[in-house]
């Protein structure tokens, strides 16, 4: 749909990951529109935190990578994190933005390439969703190069 890749950001809890983004980058790995934002645990992160990730900061997709519930450093912090996805997708559709947008990865400690993954799954996506579109006040395109929710 659009040339450009979109912007992807990804919460990922600090169990999931040992790696920062910008060596897999380097790497050839990720493409630098994808941006990691590292928590102490995703149970953490509040709905409002996810619509900015978008409204605020440019993403066209979001993901959170958290331990898988059973496993949770944290007890209850994936199953919080995944509930409030699941709140943010409803959100996203009342807004009329594709819930797909956003997803909950539940993923194994201390492993990166489960996060890579979740990352590409959130690009994928993006090449059949495209960009989010900025509209001004008459439901029209603006001309605004950024994005909004």
């Amino acid at each position: 749909m659009s040339d450009r890749p979109g912007k992807v950001i990804g919460f990922c809890c600090n169990y999931t990951t040992q790696v920062t983004e910008e060596p897999l980058k380097e790497a050839g790995i990720l493409p630098e529109s994808v941006e990691f934002k590292r928590l102490s645990c995703t149970g953490k992160l509040e709905v409002s935190s996810l619509l900015a990730a978008f409204s605020r900061h440019g993403a066209d997709a979001v993901f959170v990578a958290g331990c898988p519930e059973e496993e949770c450093h944290n007890f209850s912090g994936s199953r919080r994190a995944s509930k409030r996805v699941k709140y943010t997708k409803q959100i996203l559709s009342e807004l009329g933005i594709e819930p797909e947008r956003i997803e909950m990865f539940f993923v194994p400690r201390q492993e990166t390439e489960p996060v890579v993954k979740a990352a590409k799954e959130m690009l994928s996506r993006l090449e059949k969703l495209g960009p989010i579109i900025k509209k001004d006040s008459n439901n029209k395109e603006g001309n605004d190069s950024g994005k909004a929710a």
